[in-house]
């Protein structure tokens, strides 16, 4: 009996002491829907504390919804160094497709035109970038819209929220001003 409670005592303490799993893969590289910049979250200025990614696609209504909110964030915080702002576009048609396929290649640039048709619809004023459908599984991305917003804490990046649908600049708000405090 003692050994079985021994037992047991140390694969609790071994569950217990296991490193904390990765939401998201933060040295994932999306390219930028135009020019050459990129992004991950491991390449963000050591400055910035705050990284706000909300992932979005052109047929989505929600994320229509959800555009002016977001651009009176973005411009908010677009001089300051402690917070930032990223779009990152896909469709669900690119979920489960390989780029390196023709047929994921003609989704991929159907995509991209898509995406730059959404921007200059709405003309949005904030960093755009590119998500195939392996980046989106890598990120836990399971609908659109879906925002996340990670607080730098002793130089690691940490997910403080995930919000699914449709969000508002008084949310985007509290959210970082709520990690803030």
């Amino acid at each position: 009996m003692r050994l079985r409670r021994a037992f047991l005592f140390l694969l609790i303490l071994n569950s217990a002491c296991k490193p904390r799993e990765r939401f998201v893969d933060e040295q994932q590289v999306f390219k930028a829907l135009t020019g050459d910049g990129k992004f991950s979250l491991t390449a963000v200025d050591a400055q910035v504390r705050f990284v706000v990614v909300n992932f979005y696609a052109p047929d989505c209504p929600p994320c229509e919804k959800e555009v002016p909110a977001l651009k009176s964030f973005a411009a908010k915080h677009a001089s300051g160094t402690e917070t930032r702002f990223v779009a990152i576009g896909s469709s669900l048609r690119a979920v489960g497709q390989e780029n390196d396929s023709p047929k994921g290649a003609v989704i991929h640039n159907e995509i991209v035109s898509e995406l730059n048709a959404f921007g200059r619809k709405f003309n949005l004023g904030y960093p755009q970038f590119v998500a195939d459908g392996a980046q989106l599984k890598s990120w836990r991305v399971t609908g659109f819209p879906e925002t996340f917003v990670f607080e730098r804490s002793h130089g690691e990046w940490q997910l403080n929220r995930k919000l699914i649908s449709e969000i508002t600049f008084e949310q985007l708000e509290q959210v970082t001003s709520g990690i803030r405090k």
